[in-house]
């Protein structure tokens, strides 16, 4: 689990992570990562309104794989890296699974809670967080990869 090596490598393990959830502030997510919260049955963790605009957004349980649908991580500043990534846990807006867990794990809900409080909290939580992880024994040359797509490895 990610929070067992984060927790061997930092004093304040769960705040890290909850920091390093932030990274997921701006941007989108692939439809095809958002099915199985919509379909057959809409995850009742999400609140109504949001499933709304997401099955509007995906509306097809089978999607055109040729096709590039998407959600944005969030709806209000949706290219900022900003704390409303955390408003949006709080309100049951998180749009993947692992995201919406740190509003709902009590180890990294309180921390959710402060980063969604305090934008500048967030942003220097973020920043160690984000240095921390830098510094965490990377992988040069060809010990690893940058993944085309982030849930595959790539083809050799």
């Amino acid at each position: 689990m990610l929070a067992n090596k984060v927790a061997s490598q930092d004093p304040d393990p769960f705040e890290k992570q909850a920091a390093d959830g932030g990274a997921h502030s701006g941007g989108r997510v692939h439809c095809v990562n958002l099915l199985h919260r919509l379909y057959p049955t809409i995850d009742p963790i999400l609140d109504r309104d949001h499933a709304k605009y997401l099955t509007g957004r995906c509306p097809s349980p089978t999607p055109d794989p040729k096709a590039v649908l998407y959600a944005r991580n969030d709806r209000e500043t949706p290219m900022l890296l900003d704390n409303y990534y955390y408003k949006n846990h709080l309100s049951h807006k998180g749009l993947l699974t692992v995201d919406q867990e740190l509003g709902s794990d009590p180890l990294t809900l309180p921390f959710v809670e402060n980063m969604a409080a305090d934008n500048g909290y967030f942003r220097e939580q973020f920043s160690r967080a984000a240095l921390l992880l830098s510094e965490n024994n990377p992988l040069t040359g060809d010990q690893g990869e940058v993944r085309k797509a982030c849930q595959y490895v790539n083809a050799s």
